[in-house]
């Protein structure tokens, strides 16, 4: 795994740690080195969980589409249904957002 320069992963939650393991599997078995390009640093949109150590963006742009798209799946089947994966054209995002509790308790 590799940490783009810049990235801060100090203050990412617990909830996170699932992702990153995932992530990395995920990344080996397609093929390519899993790079973190954002934790809690960047500029994000008002209210994003990456300022509260809750979300993560890794690089997705050596991928084709079909592969975005088998990579987005087969992460969500991963995930309990707490995480939400969202793929962008550079990168996917995935974010701890509990459905059924308090995020900020």
């Amino acid at each position: 795994m590799k940490i783009k320069e810049g990235v801060i992963l100090h203050g990412l939650k617990l909830e996170m740690r699932t992702v990153l393991i995932n992530a990395e599997k995920l990344w080996k078995a397609f093929g390519q080195e899993l790079v973190v390009t954002a934790g809690l640093d960047g500029t994000h949109s008002a209210g994003s969980l990456h300022y509260y150590g809750f979300a993560l963006d890794f690089r997705t742009r050596y991928f084709s589409d079909k592969e975005k798209r088998n990579i987005k799946m087969l992460f969500s089947q991963k995930l309990s249904i707490d995480y939400q994966v969202i793929s962008h054209p550079t990168h996917i995002h995935v974010e701890y957002q509990p459905k059924d509790k308090e995020l900020w308790n």
